[in-house]
């Protein structure tokens, strides 16, 4: 199988410049982005709240938060009359998105224990390791859909938010690199993973577009 990430980025402008045309598809894209955020954050304050939670966590947990109102106020500058949680109806492959997001957790996870970790280093660890990978991800989707929007002249941009995505993998790098002496391989390794698991939600993701 072919990895999204190796896929000429016409893929995912293609994909983009489909949902952007229209606003009703648009708006449930930013309210899943949204989502993702939303999981991010939860995710971060229940795993790593205890006596050794940091500021870097802090700020972390804190700006996903933010990043999650971001696209839920991007999604209603679209349609002012849609006031969404996250219902399936409200979201555009929310399921998938929940299930991406879930398998790759476990995946980190799994492969942690493998290595022999536990305690608050695999828990810390599996933090630094699922996080390090979405953003890489998030990297990757974000860049090519703020390309999209600024050729489009789109009044949503993204590029403070890329900034701050930057930030964090480069404090979660440093982190790694602390902790796992076999960081660069496990990240690799567990990225190859993530992106068989973001295949799939493309996939879903192309055909309610398309």
């Amino acid at each position: 199988m072919v990895s999204v990430a190796q896929l000429p980025s016409e893929k995912l402008e293609s994909f983009f410049s489909t949902i952007i045309s229209n606003p009703v598809r648009h708006s449930l894209w930013l309210n899943t982005l949204s989502l993702l955020e939303h999981i991010g954050s939860r995710k971060i304050l229940l795993t790593q709240s205890s006596e050794e939670t940091s500021e870097m966590i802090l700020r972390h947990a804190t700006e996903e938060a933010r990043h999650a109102l971001f696209f839920k106020k991007a999604a209603k500058s679209l349609r002012p009359e849609f006031k969404p949680g996250y219902h399936t109806n409200e979201l555009l492959q929310g399921g998938s998105a929940k299930i991406y997001f879930a398998k790759l957790d476990a995946v980190v996870r799994r492969e942690l224990k493998k290595a022999g970790f536990s305690g608050h280093t695999f828990t810390y660890l599996a933090y630094l390791y699922t996080t390090t990978v979405i953003e890489e991800r998030a990297m990757i989707v974000y860049t090519i859909y703020n390309s999209v929007l600024e050729s489009a002249e789109h009044s949503i941009n993204l590029r403070n938010l890329i900034l701050e995505e930057e930030g964090h993998l480069n404090e979660m790098s440093s982190e790694l690199e602390k902790l796992d002496p076999s960081y660069k391989s496990r990240l690799k390794d567990l990225i190859d993973k993530e992106e068989v698991l973001f295949q799939k939600f493309f996939t879903r993701l192309n055909f309610v577009a398309a």
